[in-house]
């Protein structure tokens, strides 16, 4: 009587319905994610994924389309004109690949009319060089801080500014605009109505400019005024006083490669994303649409939801069938069903995961 028991147990005992249900689940959610252009690395960062409470997104190229254009220019010399501003600006940033020096080129037809040499870039901050024994900068305010040249406090901030300096004297300042996505608005509702507790934006844009893109996207939290060696610090500290769980970080550029390595689950755009960010990243959204991000969050969850749910319905079903072994109730027959086949419907249940949740609407 006993062995018969001892080997009713030994058949409910067997682990087929969690070893098999569990990883199935998962490799179904990764094969759902991957129908909707989104490739995982692994189960584990799908798991991180459901679970995240905190999503930063970096600004340029991410939040907005990274497509910019001149919307004005200022003479702030009277020495001068916008046509000279404008030559200045085009001979230094023709040697640049940054989104904002094409714009400039490009607005301005793509010639170059003067001769500039010793060109030097100053990392987050623009571009020096010297235009017949001139020295100009093309830059940012902080590389006019850098160099003791000051900006009038009447100036206003507002968008992206390009100052040009020739020897010392500020001659004028261009204002760049960069278009915010235009179904990035309801991306980010989209995010809250399913768990998303916060979103954070990182950037290098002056503190009113990116305010104020955040008032129109309904960021939650802005981090400006950061170089790129600066979006590392600052997202450890968003790490640390993390208290809903995993922290993910959305980003596109070479610079965002070093937070997307340090993210609980770093997701690079793909579409017009950087190698070096693709490689650092956990996770890659294959095209330029960051709203697939969405149902993304909604698989991810749903996934978790059926690997909990195989779980708990095949630990109860065979604790509870031992139980009536141990009594001699339960014969060979209820082990057999405690064993293939609660793996077989917890199987069926993973299958589930394949399902993207329109189409189960």
């Amino acid at each position: 009587t006993w062995l018969y028991r001892a080997l009713v147990f030994l058949v409910i005992s067997c682990p087929c319905a969690l070893v098999v249900s569990v990883p199935l689940a998962i490799f179904a959610g990764i094969g759902a994610e991957a129908k909707l252009g989104i490739m995982f690395k692994g189960g584990n960062y799908l798991q991180t994924l459901a679970e995240t409470k905190t999503i930063v997104f970096d600004k340029t190229g991410t939040l907005t389309e990274g497509v910019f254009a001149v919307q004005g220019l200022e003479v702030l010399a009277p020495s001068t004109t916008q046509e000279h501003i404008m030559d200045l600006a085009v001979a230094v940033e023709a040697f640049s690949t940054h989104p904002i020096a094409k714009a400039i080129v490009a607005h301005s037809g793509g010639r170059t009319i003067l001769t500039t040499t010793e060109i030097k870039e100053h990392g987050g901050k623009g571009l020096e060089a010297q235009h017949e024994g001139k020295r100009i900068l093309v830059g940012n305010r902080k590389l006019l801080q850098d160099n003791g040249i000051s900006v009038p406090h009447s100036l206003k901030s507002y968008g992206t500014e390009v100052f040009v300096v020739e020897e010392a004297l500020l001659l004028g300042r261009i204002i760049i605009s960069d278009k915010i996505r235009e179904d990035m608005v309801a991306t980010l509702r989209a995010l809250s109505s399913l768990g998303i507790q916060k979103t954070i934006m990182l950037t290098g844009d002056r503190k009113e400019a990116a305010l104020s893109t955040a008032r129109d996207l309904g960021i939650s939290d802005v981090r400006s005024d950061l170089l790129p060696e600066d979006k590392v610090t600052e997202f450890e500290k968003i790490l640390i006083q993390k208290k809903n769980g995993p922290v993910a970080f959305v980003g596109d550029g070479i610079n965002d490669a070093p937070v997307l390595a340090r993210a609980d689950l770093g997701i690079a755009v793909g579409g017009m994303g950087s190698d070096a960010a693709i490689e650092a990243a956990d996770a890659v959204i294959m095209a330029d649409d960051i709203s697939r991000l969405v149902p993304a969050v909604a698989v991810a969850r749903k996934t978790m939801r059926i690997v909990r749910q195989n779980i708990v319905f095949a630990l109860a079903v065979k604790i509870g069938i031992m139980g009536l072994g141990a009594l001699g109730i339960a014969g060979m027959w209820m082990a057999i069903f405690a064993d293939v086949g609660v793996a077989l419907l917890a199987i069926l249940n993973s299958l589930r995961s394949l399902r993207l949740p329109q189409q189960e609407k």
